[in-house]
């Protein structure tokens, strides 16, 4: 029997986390040669715990194992960190998944199906929105919500943590870590893999191992949109000056310039196709994103601070 860990880093989502968790308890095998355990690594990143109340009914249930951890330093990277320390010695593999989404029943076996047949460090799946009845429908065709779609076990040379499966052996073998100078920022995962991948990890994809997340009415907003592109560009330019070069952060900033003039090209799109102006508009957040990270701007998202000069993380590991 495959022993795998989810990995749940959870910050007052009580309605979520127990979706989350009864859906963990459905999961079931389409296989008789492909059995499996879970056990759920719960990493609670409030400082009040309030986790704890949300998990207490499943501690009574044997159906998953349930490892709830405190961890009051707030950050994300510090929380994954803490949940990979926590890992059964005898698990074979390891997911993450956040606290606001949910799986379909046979998300785990899909999982390892695709491991199974190709022997992949990691597996990858898609991020399924699920919108209000009220949303946009702008925003909604513009797809500025949907993931990454890939042919069924596809090579990847990237990965994100929002439904992945890992091996445990990679990661104590190669002992890499979430870096948590990126604790206030966001994008700490693009940087875990762009290191694993340079470690030789292979990732692929799972087509039929989707995840499904609920996307708030607060996310429907033009500037919540744009804040989030602008970041994600801004977390290739500060992944660089972690972890790379001043000539990849060149290269960098030169390529970020193109994504703008890109974008600014794409933009009469906005008048006809909610998918292509969104496109022109999220090549222009990006490349702003990452020209002003190679000017030593981080945005600290998670952080009231704001848009910030970090002139720390430009030296060099």
């Amino acid at each position: 029997m495959i022993h795998v860990a989810i990995i749940i880093i959870t910050f007052r989502r009580h309605q979520g986390l127990v979706k989350l968790l009864n859906e963990l308890g459905r999961q079931q095998s389409q296989e008789p040669t492909r059995q499996f355990r879970l056990t759920a690594i719960i990493v609670d990143n409030d400082s009040d715990g309030s986790a704890a109340t949300s998990i207490a009914p499943f501690k009574m249930d044997d159906t998953i194992d349930i490892h709830y951890i405190f961890e009051p330093t707030r950050g994300i990277p510090i929380a994954r960190n803490t949940g990979i320390a926590e890992i059964p010695d005898d698990a074979e593999y390891f997911c993450f998944i956040d606290d606001d989404e949910w799986p379909g029943p046979t998300w785990i076996d899909e999982m390892l199906r695709t491991q199974i047949a190709t022997g992949a460090d990691c597996v990858l799946g898609a991020v399924i929105p699920v919108y209000p009845a009220t949303a946009s429908k702008w925003l909604v065709e513009s797809r500025i919500f949907n993931s990454w779609q890939f042919a069924d076990q596809a090579p990847l040379k990237a990965a994100a943590s929002n439904n992945v499966m890992i091996s445990t052996a990679f990661i104590r073998r190669s002992r890499i870590q979430f870096d948590e100078r990126m604790r206030m920022t966001g994008g700490s995962d693009y940087l875990f893999f762009r290191q694993a991948v340079e470690h030789g990890m292979r990732i692929v994809w799972s087509s039929a191992a989707p995840v499904y997340e609920d996307v708030p009415k607060s996310r429907m907003t033009l500037r919540w949109i744009f804040q989030r592109q602008f970041r994600l560009g801004n977390t290739f330019s500060l992944s660089e000056r972690l972890v790379g070069t001043h000539v990849g952060l060149l290269k960098l900033g030169l390529k970020g310039v193109a994504r703008v003039g890109l974008g600014v090209v794409m933009l009469p799109a906005l008048i006809f196709s909610p998918y292509y102006g969104m496109r022109a508009i999220v090549h222009i957040l990006r490349g702003v994103g990452i020209v002003a990270g190679s000017y030593g701007h981080i945005h600290q998202e998670y952080s009231t601070e704001g848009l910030v000069r970090d002139r720390s993380t430009q030296e060099k590991r």
